[in-house]
């Protein structure tokens, strides 16, 4: 049974007085070391280290990087200010431990970080994780279960753009000082349960004293392998690593965080970034254009490298345009439909980008969950339901490469589209397209960086042919952030990557509870809701297939999103300074966490870099 309104509860965390360290009773919870999707484990408890670091990696040296906004703010998951850096729990752990680490060798596969040992319920609805005793924050106190309770309680209470995601959750108790209890709404999957450490864990005890609910520039207390050093707002932000991190010995951390100083510098524009790199005044750059990436660098010498690396734990959609669906003129399909005809992908890859990006083919392209064709029978049990609120084409018609609307010519797609927003009320006088009131169909592009404004330009030029008034409109990012969040956006960008396999990123794209800038369209949508609670609470690869396949047709046949970038990888341009492991990690390569800083290769590039 589709369950629909369970996904509608916003989280309710209630505090609880703690009980005696251990039961009375006999514990007969199977506790283990990590959470598998698929079963098994290719490390045991207590394992030296990953197979893809260099656990005697040596430490010291600096990495210094850009970053394309100037952060006002420390205060994690608040929905006000800019965020700095040092937040990423998954891929570059920095300021804060989360409660799980995934593994860089292996699919759907968390170990315990913060949380030693963890058991779920026989029927997926209880989850229990015991705290590490040698988990400490850098000023001594221990990580303990309150520290958690107090995490997901302020996540519930202020945090908007996050609290969506975890909507399942009923209850966090810390029952112990060491061990919490999560209870669920309904049961959900290991893949829903390894959302818990995707959570940057707080300390109750710093924040107690303070406002959490208000921005601040004051370093907080943390607990990773870094704290935050020097910085100033605007211009740059330095974390240094900390010497006595009370998980640098084991085997989930050993080998990793060896470069002593990682250091941020605000570049807003990818030019000027560019410009800073070539100078030798950043050590890597993520290059954002095709071209250039094909064109721009001379990897001879050998002082040069370029890398593109690969992602385990994220597929899907890297970035897709979409339009506020809040506002009256985006709410009618047909018009959804011909801009979606409108945006010409191969051309502008072909023209751009030196065709070096693949279309994409699916919001879960080169995955089990990619629609194709037809809907299966078990497809159609979970869309029958809606088949009076959704297009015939999602139950008659493949989606994607398998369409007719995917075989147009660009003629074609520009003809179907002047019919449909005929079609929808808008017709062309006067130079342009209005509706019956004399309004004219009129878009805004908002970009937040001067790098973005060309692809917009050339959709913009498509959109002027069918009398369509558009324009792009570069704004700071600060200014970006509080337009999306006040729903004052016409169009923008935004990222559908997710975890693989899914987890609570899809409601925090896509659930009608998620009213921070994560739903950049303001979809609200009770079968896209109904969906999504089947994904999540999919507990075998078949139905995890079925639901990411029905989801997917809805998404598409609904257009509320222009997908134009997959997931795949970022492209990085580094100065020759860093050794890595003989072994990569299938996430990123592990950059920067398992390389390291060599500085007989560092002092050949500065060398080279003062003779120019």
């Amino acid at each position: 049974m589709i369950r629909i309104l369970t996904l509608c509860c916003l989280v309710s965390l209630s505090s609880a007085s703690y009980a005696n360290e251990k039961d009375s009773e006999p514990d007969e919870r199977h506790w283990q070391h990590g959470l598998s999707f698929y079963g098994g484990f290719k490390y045991p408890p207590g394992f030296a280290h990953f197979d893809y670091v260099n656990p005697n990696a040596p430490k010291g040296g600096r990495l210094v990087r850009a970053i394309g906004y100037s952060f006002n703010s420390f205060t994690p998951y608040i929905n006000k200010g800019l965020t700095a850096p040092g937040l990423d729990a998954i891929i570059e752990p920095t300021l804060y431990d989360s409660l799980l680490r995934p593994s860089g060798d292996e699919i759907g596969v968390y170990y315990g970080s913060l949380a030693g040992e963890i058991a779920v319920s026989d029927d997926f609805t209880t989850v229990w994780m015991r705290m590490r005793p040698e988990a400490r924050w850098h000023d001594g106190v221990p990580v303990s279960a309150r520290d958690v309770q107090f995490t997901f309680e302020h996540i519930r209470d202020h945090g908007i753009a996050f609290n969506a995601a975890y909507a399942s959750l009923k209850q966090v108790e810390a029952i112990s000082e060491r061990e919490v209890r999560f209870t669920y709404h309904y049961p959900v999957n290991l893949n829903g349960i390894m959302a818990l450490g995707k959570v940057n864990i707080l300390p109750e005890h710093y924040w107690r004293e303070r406002d959490i609910t208000e921005t601040t520039t004051e370093p907080p207390l943390t607990s990773g392998p870094y704290r935050i050093g020097k910085f100033e707002l605007g211009k740059f932000i330095e974390f240094e690593r900390v010497d006595d991190y009370w998980g640098k010995d084991i085997g989930l951390h050993k080998g990793s965080f060896n470069i002593d100083v990682l250091r941020y510098e605000v570049y807003r524009d990818a030019t000027v970034q560019r410009e800073a790199f070539r100078k030798g005044l950043l050590d890597t750059f993520n290059e954002p254009s095709a071209a250039l990436w094909v064109t721009g660098y001379d990897t001879n010498s050998g002082l040069l490298v370029q890398v593109q690396h690969t992602y385990q734990h994220y597929i899907g959609i890297l970035s897709a345009l979409a339009f506020n669906l809040t506002q009256d003129r985006f709410q009618d399909v047909r018009v959804r439909e011909a801009l979606y005809l409108a945006f010409d992908f191969d051309w502008m890859n072909d023209t751009f980008d030196y065709g070096v990006y693949e279309k994409p083919q699916s919001f879960f392209h080169g995955t089990f969950m990619a629609a194709t064709g037809l809907p299966s029978e078990d497809e159609l049990v979970l869309l029958e339901p809606f088949r009076d609120d959704l297009p015939p084409r999602v139950f008659d018609q493949a989606p994607f490469a398998g369409s007719a609307i995917a075989r147009m010519s660009r003629r074609e797609a520009l003809v179907r589209a002047q019919g449909l927003l005929a079609e929808a009320g808008w017709e062309f006088r006067n130079g342009g397209l209005k509706n019956a009131a004399g309004e004219p169909l009129e878009i805004e592009f908002l970009v937040p960086a001067s790098g973005q404004q060309r692809a917009r330009l050339a959709y913009v030029e498509q959109l002027k042919r069918l009398g369509i008034s558009a324009h792009v409109r570069l704004v700071e990012s600060a200014q970006y952030v509080s337009l999306l969040r006040a729903k004052k956006a016409d169009a923008v960008a935004g990222s559908l990557a997710i975890s693989m396999p899914p987890n609570q990123e899809v409601p925090a794209y896509l659930s009608s509870q998620s009213r921070g800038p994560a739903n950049f369209a303001h979809l609200s949508s009770p079968i896209v809701d109904a969906l999504i609670v089947q994904l999540l609470t999919a507990s075998t690869r078949e139905e995890l297939m079925t639901a990411g396949r029905a989801l997917d047709r809805v998404l598409f046949w609904q257009f509320y999103f222009i997908p134009h970038r997959l997931v795949d990888g970022q492209r990085i341009v580094m100065w020759n300074k860093f050794a890595k492991p003989a072994i990569q990690s299938l996430d990123m390569g592990g950059f920067p966490a398992t390389w390291w800083w060599d500085p007989a290769k560092a002092e050949q590039v500065n060398r080279n870099l003062k003779n120019r």
